[in-house]
């Protein structure tokens, strides 16, 4: 009897599982159907899921009626990366700080960085601009690198959560074979968290490089232009070419799709650690 109820659950917890991951990946089957119509294909009544004839063509009018696309997905890989990269130092730096220091105002300080999370990104953006443009940054990547590079309150908190489930022992131990605190971080703390440097890099660059309002804020030129910004760019050029706007989008979800893919498991275990205390 306990048998047959747990088979019965399983079926039940697999169907939903499957009912979901319809609901979640049908806007992206969509999408795929309808870079490989035909132009015509897509204004046909009743309309079809299963295109009649497969072809590649909005690929080719996307990179020959915009020749910046290379430029764009470049921009956009030299940008993401860099933050990526950027924010795992910084952020890691200052957490270790956080964790491995015994300054008596450190759990004050700490608290006074959780609180700007709770500060609109809307409030600081007249100042920002203003900064940046007196500063000479407007037109340039440095708007949407360098916040990365000082760290980050959100980071900052997955990476102190994080170090804190590596034993103190680890720190004494060095200290007695006469290393120093920056040997602790580079040869003990960070070799052993992989899980949320991944992590970390993950969410980095999937902001990063689905960021719209940002780069298109700051950056007027378009060669140093994102693919997001691009993107948009191509709706205002060929609002009615749905197939090659269906293509852009594709190459868009791309890299993160197999970025996700290929590091699941350490996302996954990087979230979960940094839970734990």
């Amino acid at each position: 009897m306990n048998t047959e109820i747990r088979k019965q659950s399983a079926v039940t917890y697999y169907l939903f599982l499957i009912l979901g991951l319809l609901v979640f990946m049908g806007p992206l089957l969509w999408l795929m159907s309808t870079m490989l119509k035909t132009q015509a294909e897509t204004y046909a009544v009743p309309t079809t899921f299963i295109p009649d004839e497969v072809t590649f063509s909005a690929f080719q009018r996307l990179f020959t009626q915009m020749p910046e696309m290379p430029r764009w997905i470049a921009n956009s890989f030299m940008i993401s990366t860099t933050v990526g990269v950027g924010t795992v130092f910084s952020s890691s730096l200052v957490a270790f700080g956080f964790t491995r220091t015994k300054a008596r105002s450190r759990n004050a300080v700490f608290i006074v960085l959780m609180t700007t999370l709770m500060i609109p990104s809307q409030v600081t953006l007249i100042p920002l601009y203003v900064l940046y443009r007196n500063i000479g940054w407007y037109n340039t990547w440095l708007p949407l690198i360098m916040p990365a590079l000082l760290g980050t309150a959100y980071f900052i908190f997955l990476f102190r959560q994080f170090f804190m489930t590596i034993p103190i022992e680890l720190d004494e131990a060095t200290y007695m074979d006469g290393g120093s605190s920056w040997t602790i971080y580079t040869r003990v703390i960070m070799p052993l968290s992989g899980p949320i440097i991944t992590t970390a890099f993950i969410f980095s660059f999937v902001a990063s490089w689905q960021d719209f309002f940002t780069p298109f804020l700051f950056i007027q030129s378009e060669k140093l232009y994102p693919l997001s910004v691009g993107l948009q760019k191509i709706l205002g050029d060929t609002s009615r070419d749905y197939p090659m706007l269906a293509a852009g989008s594709f190459i868009a979800l791309l890299p993160i799709g197999i970025i996700y893919f290929f590091a699941q498991r350490y996302f996954v275990e990087g979230v979960v650690l940094s839970g734990i205390k």
